[in-house]
């Protein structure tokens, strides 16, 4: 009953942080549309995490709003699936831990951009994604 209560609770932060990037619109009906349907049909909540990264391009929403609106979005996602397969409190841990390591990887890549050409952002995350996947293969391999 917790795990529903807290997919419920990140689908109301994650639906305030939306509607301060788009404002009442048909972008919000359609991303929160697809957010309400992702605990029938997994598929769809994915879908909605790549529409909303393309409104957030579009749209050229960054900086803090934008960061955390992806972040609660993904937490929402995946907190269904770990829901879902009835996962340990532990694999919830590992879920805030990893997304909220999102911000300070944000903005050392914006310093980095303040100094050097705009490639730095590109591989400042290629690096850290590289890095994050040898990581959780690891520490799965173990």
């Amino acid at each position: 009953m917790i795990r529903k209560l807290l997919s419920a609770g990140l689908f109301i932060i994650f639906a305030f942080f939306v509607y301060m990037d788009f404002s009442p619109g048909i972008e919000l009906i359609l991303v929160l549309s697809l957010a309400l349907v992702a605990p029938l049909w997994e598929p769809v909540g994915y879908l909605s995490l790549a529409f909303l990264g393309f409104l957030l391009v579009y749209r050229s929403i960054g900086g803090f709003v934008g960061i955390f609106t992806l972040i609660f979005a993904i937490e929402y996602v995946e907190s269904i699936h770990l829901a879902k397969r009835n996962a340990p409190a532990e694999h919830y841990y590992v879920l805030f831990a990893g997304t909220l390591l999102a911000v300070p990887v944000y903005y050392f890549a914006y310093l980095l951009s303040l100094y050097a050409p705009s490639l730095v952002n590109t591989v400042v995350g290629a690096v850290f994604i590289v890095l994050l996947y040898v990581l959780f293969y690891l520490v799965v391999k173990r």
